[in-house]
């Protein structure tokens, strides 16, 4: 097998025998460009005019390559359009930048072999064909290999067995793969219409200048003909002449030497008329053998046209064909671009059922705080309500239980001294007379003035709760937002109530952290309140439990003395003299007004704690009622907002219960 070497020395033993500059040595007196140039002139001028964009230049590599680009481009075109060779060759095409930069063998070689298919397939082919036979034998062996590498890429899709034309039209028109045979095959008969484009130009040409030339040959025989005709017609008269000479009717032998002359010059032109009558027969054998090759192009341009039809038909076809697949493209696009559209409209329905969820949980919410605040401001206002009563009235009845203490404390004192009169009289002894109309009219004065103070202490009560609840509301507020409140305060008044619930009603309007553990700070408070109350509430029912203890006491001690004074009531022993000038011993009348001033002292405060009792039991039943009402107006189950457990756990702790 040939080394790249041995096919690069045939290659350039070709150029050279081309004429068209100086001999080539190596590959490098290529890389500028020129010389390859040249040959392409040589080749086909009307191709490659001109001349080569850049100068030559030694020192830079950049010309060169923009040189050798030129040439490329020029030569690609001309063996696509004008030869109709599929490229690139089996060796591969050529690097131009290696060949520009370092004179690179391989592409060097690859360029040369374009040039050689170039010089095959041009319209002098048989001229370059000639000078090929002269040349030696291994660079003729280098020559075949190249016409037969583009030989064998020209016959690659012929072997493949292209379909037949009317299976493919019989193909349903449907929408083409890019990847599809079939496309393939559209492109390739384009391709193949193209080159029948660029051979019918090139016949077309070449049969103009066939005409062209047949026009000047048909001129020249003309004239040629006329030559003839004046050359025989003179030949003739010279002949007749001469005859005449001959026969003795010259004018004379002195001129026989011109009329010699003029034989021989006739001769020589009738010579010279017959070489160039002979010609002319030659090139009209030549015009009439162009004529018929013309005629058979002629029918081979029908041929082609016919094809060409075929194949123009088949290209609208692919281009309907690409133009619908360049259609669905754009709708493919369109309906993915809808897709995301419709994705992003889908998560924008989603976001706006959240929040239309949301928005009507919020209200749902905002609803329940809303019935939740007009029964916590009518549970307040009922609670302090009563809490004003039951702290004025557990302060007018410890007021006239601290009257009553010492009331009794004085009863007790006149019992005692009534016992000690009745020991002195069971013992004979003479009691000074005692008036009960004193303690009688103490009582009674007591209890008006108790009357007159419950009814200023009211009055005094609203005064100051109307006067201080602006101050203590603000106080309150204060404190509770900074998490502040006084450990020693034994419990919760009503305008700390009221400032909690303007505290939690001003967090159900804001829904921030801070505000949410003020409410949170205020709703214990309110719960601790509500837990000292009924711890005080207990205690009051312990102290009317005594109070109620200690009347009954006194309750048993009264018939006890009754008993006494009638087992009094026999005569007494006659007492002592001395004794009798100590008091006055009572008499019966005075004993029994004593005992009916304590009986009444007794149903007094019989009445006091039966309306301290029934107080009480109003309270926990307003109280129950009032949590029993809040219990009905939510629902069963258990709540799941954080304002809802918060109520669920003051209605529990309300009820009596425990929190959880």
């Amino acid at each position: 097998m040939a080394t790249v070497e041995d096919t690069a020395a045939g290659l350039i033993a070709w150029l050279n025998n081309l004429d068209v500059a100086d001999d080539v040595q190596t590959a490098s007196d290529l890389n500028d460009g020129t010389v390859i140039w040249k040959a392409l002139q040589r080749i086909d001028a009307l191709s490659f005019p001109g001349k080569l964009p850049e100068a030559p230049n030694a020192e830079q590599w950049i010309p060169r390559w923009n040189n050798l680009k030129r040439i490329n481009d020029a030569l690609n075109m001309f063996l696509a359009e004008d030869c109709g060779q599929r490229l690139p060759l089996p060796s591969g095409a050529p690097d131009l930048k290696a060949i520009a930069q370092n004179a690179s063998l391989h592409d060097t070689v690859a360029l040369l072999k374009l040039i050689v298919v170039a010089a095959i397939n041009c319209n002098d082919r048989i001229d370059f064909l000639t000078r090929m036979q002269e040349l030696d034998t291994a660079t003729q062996e280098v020559l075949m290999r190249t016409a037969q590498e583009a030989s064998e890429i020209e016959e690659a899709p012929e072997d493949e067995g292209p379909e037949p034309e009317h299976t493919q039209e019989l193909e349903p028109k449907s929408s083409p793969d890019p990847r599809s045979p079939r496309l393939d095959n559209d492109f390739a008969a384009e391709e193949r219409l193209g080159r029948v484009l660029a051979d019918n130009q090139r016949i077309a040409h070449e049969k103009r200048d066939v005409e062209r030339q047949l026009d000047d040959a048909y001129a020249r025989y003309e004239r040629l003909q006329d030559t003839l005709d004046k050359s025989q017609d003179e030949l003739k008269e010279t002949n007749d002449r001469l005859t005449a000479v001959l026969a003795g009717r010259a004018e004379g032998t002195h001129r026989d030497a011109k009329n010699e002359t003029i034989i021989a010059q006739l001769e020589s032109r009738v010579s010279a008329a017959d070489n160039e009558l002979e010609e002319l027969r030659k090139s009209n054998e030549l015009l009439k053998i162009r004529v018929e090759k013309t005629q058979k192009l002629q029918d081979d341009y029908d041929e082609m046209k016919i094809e060409r039809d075929k194949l123009a038909r088949k290209a609208n076809a692919a281009e309907k064909y690409k133009q619908k697949l360049e259609a669905s493209q754009d709708l493919e696009k369109e309906n993915q671009n809808l897709r995301e559209r419709v994705t992003e409209l889908q998560g924008q329905v989603r976001f706006s059922d959240s929040t239309t969820m949301a928005k009507s949980d919020l209200q749902r919410e905002n609803e329940e705080l809303k019935k939740l605040f007009s029964v916590i401001e009518q549970d307040y206002n009922e609670t302090a309500d009563m809490k004003k009563r039951l702290e004025f009235d557990y302060q007018t009845l410890e007021a006239r239980f601290h009257d009553r203490g010492e009331d009794l404390r004085r009863h007790q004192q006149t019992i005692e001294d009534l016992q000690g009169r009745l020991a002195d009289f069971d013992e004979g002894v003479q009691l000074p007379p005692v008036t009960v109309s004193d303690t009688a009219k103490v009582l009674e004065d007591d209890e008006a003035e108790g009357e007159q103070d419950e009814q200023d202490e009211k009055d005094a009560a609203k005064a100051d709760k109307e006067e201080g609840f602006a101050d203590s509301e603000s106080r309150l507020t204060a404190a509770l937002i900074n998490g502040e409140s006084d450990k020693g305060e034994e419990g919760i008044s009503e305008d700390e109530l009221r400032a909690i619930v303007s505290a939690m009603r001003a967090q159900a309007q804001a829904g921030t952290a801070t505000e949410r553990e003020s409410s949170t700070k205020a709703q214990k408070k309110l719960v601790v309140g509500l837990e000292r109350s009924r711890t005080r509430n207990s205690e009051l029912l312990e102290h009317i439990k005594k109070q109620s203890d200690l009347i009954k006491n006194l309750q048993t001690q009264a018939p006890a003395a009754t008993v006494e004074k009638r087992e009094e009531e026999r005569p007494p022993t006659p007492p002592p003299k001395d004794e009798e000038s100590r008091a006055p011993s009572p008499t019966p009348s005075e004993a029994d007004t004593n005992l009916e001033a304590a009986g009444k002292v007794i149903k007094n405060l019989q009445r006091e704690l039966n309306l301290i009792t029934s107080a009480w039991y109003e309270q926990n039943k307003r109280i129950a009622s009032s949590g029993m009402a809040t219990l009905r107006t939510r629902a069963s189950p258990e709540p799941k907002s954080f304002l809802g457990r918060q109520r669920r756990t003051v209605d529990v702790i309300a009820l009596g219960g425990t929190a959880r």
